[in-house]
């Protein structure tokens, strides 16, 4: 559990040290796309600056192509992209490294996953978990700092643009294909990072799924473990000596319309986890809370006074639940969830699609079905939830959906601040 913000479990052996801070989903749209481009980043950043500049390295969850051509990709989801020039924001926050393993780095086609490249590269930008094709896109990051080799592991669950053979995309997750990596670079390296694309949007508690695939990560060599992209906080643990972040939240990701914020929704809210170590792994984890503002100023806040302490309480209770509940509320959520499927099995066109398969109109309506069966947590969620039904579970099950629904409210902004 978190005391006062940070988890310390042994001391530094030796006088070689590496922090990390690491950076939840980001994506400067619509308004503040061009509150970007007219050079406010520094702006939106300032306060929380201080805290990224606490670490030796800085990576942030980069969640749109940079690119000036529009080339929509067919897919479940809204297909993102800004322009270029907010390549700015990472400058700004003085981010060493973009994680590019997501589903939407590939959604402006193959030309906006190799403009980004490009973008990120001429502005002296490391990137990892995307590239010109599948070998590139599952290449580690390695790199060294103080004397320590770091090896960064990047990888997204089965959406969409993800690489192929010849195809450029994002790095897709293949546990097997991961635990081998992670043993590969544990053996060159000092230290492994997995940062995983992946999880239940704006579920509050990990899956036991992922509990078991982040376990095994670490158990295989990963020195920490980081997944992003639910949209709201999840909670974390050390497990035998190495921390997983479950999911940081939203870094900087304004609402597709501009003044609709709502600090009630964890969507405007996450935290800042910076993870410090040595040549044995990981000693330390320290989080900052904060939550980013809409119109008229967009801007990140760190929390302070009661406010702060009212999201460290949170996150230690939803990692207690996390560890006590888990497998149990993830039932609840998939009750909660269970017309999901139907709603991806809608639009399928069932009886077209055995003659006409080769009709675009027909093919763009099976990517919400694909995913379905391709993105881990999407498989899970359905797998589950025709489990319940099965077992005549789910009517008892949703009685219980305040349970979940309760967590899914933010009221750090009910505090004195």
């Amino acid at each position: 559990m978190l005391e006062n913000g940070k988890i310390n479990w042994r001391k530094p052996a030796g006088n070689q040290t590496l922090s990390l801070a690491i950076a939840g989903d980001v994506c400067p749209r619509n308004d503040a796309e061009q509150y970007v481009r007219d050079g406010h980043s520094k702006d939106i950043l300032a306060d929380i600056l201080p805290y990224l500049d606490q670490a030796d390295l800085r990576l942030v969850q980069w969640e749109t192509p940079l690119c000036e051509k529009a080339a929509p990709i067919s897919k479940c989801g809204p297909n993102l992209q800004v322009h270029p020039e907010c390549v700015d924001f990472l400058k700004a926050g003085h981010f060493d490294i973009a994680l590019l393993a997501n589903n939407h780095t590939g959604d402006q086609d193959a030309q906006g996953t190799l403009s980004t490249l490009s973008v990120l590269a001429k502005n002296g930008i490391r990137s990892v978990g995307a590239g010109e094709n599948l070998a590139a896109a599952r290449k580690p990051l390695r790199l060294e700092r103080n004397g320590l080799k770091l090896s960064i592991i990047n990888v997204a669950e089965g959406e969409f643009g993800l690489a192929r053979k010849d195809y450029p995309g994002a790095n897709p997750l293949d546990t097997l294909d991961t635990l081998a990596d992670i043993r590969q670079e544990k053996a060159a390296n000092d230290l492994v990072l997995v940062v995983i694309h992946g999880g239940n949007e704006y579920n509050p508690i990990p899956s036991p799924r992922m509990k078991q695939t982040y376990r095994a990560f670490a158990e295989a060599g990963a020195s920490a473990v980081v997944n992003i992209h639910p949209h709201c906080p999840q909670g974390l643990e050390v497990h035998q000596g190495v921390p997983i972040i479950y999911s940081p939240g939203n870094f900087f990701f304004p609402w597709r319309e501009s003044g609709n914020y709502d600090a009630s929704q964890f969507w405007f809210a996450g935290y800042l986890p910076r993870i410090s170590f040595d040549r044995q792994g990981a000693y330390e984890l320290e989080v900052t809370p904060y939550y980013f503002s809409d119109l008229p100023t967009w801007k990140i806040h760190p929390l302070t006074g009661k406010q702060r302490q009212w999201f460290l309480d949170y996150l230690n209770q939803i990692t207690k639940i996390f560890h006590e509940e888990g497998d149990h509320y993830y039932d609840i959520w998939c009750a909660h969830r269970y017309q999901t499927p139907l709603w991806w099995l809608k639009n399928f066109p069932k009886d077209e699609l055995a003659e006409r398969y080769m009709e675009p109109e027909i093919v763009h309506r099976t990517p919400a079905v694909r995913h379905m069966m391709t993105c881990q947590s999407h498989a899970h969620l359905t797998a589950n939830i025709l489990l319940l039904i099965e077992q005549f579970k789910l009517e008892a099950l949703r009685k219980e959906i305040h349970r979940i629904t309760d967590l899914q409210v933010a009221r750090y902004a009910e505090q004195e601040p």
